[in-house]
């Protein structure tokens, strides 16, 4: 008898749970879901993108002179701090380069994990607000304008330039620029800041490459 009850009051702490869960949490995250895909609609109607589904994720792709630049988030339910919302493109230029740029936080679970040889920048004070690893010193340094700088201090995000962030470590992939947040960022203002931030590394590649410039974007403002 005392088994069967035992059994009976499982069953129903789950039934409880899972309609709490139904109620609220799954509202929650549906709701917060069309938030986002209403924010990546309207940025697709400015850049002439379009909206769809990338490795399980809701993905906004926009057009962007000779290469594309997707826009989505990462999630995580067990570690929320990993979650992030990026904005990348692949370029086939200078495929042997790596780097990193992290924002230096002073959360200590902020923190950014710092592998590679750290690269010395010729900009003190935005030495001590990022940290920056990478293969190539010059190239990084060359990368590093007074404009890019100033963008990456105002929109407060990491850039990195290799594999995709979220890609396996042995992943031979190379080509992929991200700028990403830490911690998910939504919304018309974070989307932006994260697609020009975007647009500036491509510029400025292009730039160090000698490749000749294109004619006028057909991406919106």
């Amino acid at each position: 008898m005392n088994g069967s009850v035992l059994v009976l009051g499982i069953v129903g702490i789950c039934a409880v749970w899972f309609v709490i869960k139904w109620l609220y949490f799954d509202k929650v995250e549906r709701e917060f879901g069309a938030s986002v895909r209403e924010s990546l609609d309207k940025q697709a109607q400015r850049r002439n993108g379009t909206v769809g589904i990338i490795s399980g994720r809701q993905t906004l792709t926009i057009p962007y002179k000779s290469t594309k630049i997707d826009i989505s988030s990462i999630s995580n339910d067990v570690e929320i701090y990993k979650e992030y919302t990026y904005a990348r493109f692949q370029t086939e230029l200078f495929n042997d380069k790596e780097f990193l740029i992290a924002v230096n936080s002073k959360e200590l679970l902020l923190k950014p994990l710092v592998f590679g040889t750290r690269v010395e920048v010729s900009d003190n004070k935005f030495a001590e607000e990022f940290v920056v690893t990478g293969n190539d010193a010059a190239f990084v340094n060359d990368l590093l304008t007074d404009e890019i700088r100033d963008k990456l201090r105002k929109e407060s995000v990491h850039v990195k330039f290799g594999r995709r962030t979220d890609s396996s470590t042995l992943s031979r992939e190379r080509g992929w620029l991200s700028v990403f947040t830490q911690g998910m960022r939504t919304g018309v203002e974070a989307f932006d800041g994260l697609i020009e931030t975007a647009i500036l590394f491509y510029e400025r590649i292009d730039a160090i490459s000698g490749r000749p410039v294109e004619g006028k974007s057909n991406i919106g403002s």
